[in-house]
């Protein structure tokens, strides 16, 4: 498999990790203030940045 070939796929998967937790994180700020679990939506918006980042780095990987 070819470098960007590699690197389209794993910003597929990316982008579907991304959407993911950004569904959950909608779903728990849904929930009433005080059944929110605070802990649960800081780890996946750390997560979420994190993809962020990936996603921006092998964009750009692809763009060379």
């Amino acid at each position: 498999m070819t470098k960007n070939k590699e690197y389209r796929k794993q910003l597929q998967g990316q982008h579907r990790a991304l959407e993911e937790h950004l569904k959950k994180i909608a779903g728990e700020l849904s929930r009433p203030l005080e059944q929110q679990r605070q802990g649960l939506i800081a780890k996946w918006e750390k997560t979420v940045a994190v993809c962020r980042q990936q996603i921006a780095k092998l964009e750009r990987r692809l763009n060379k």
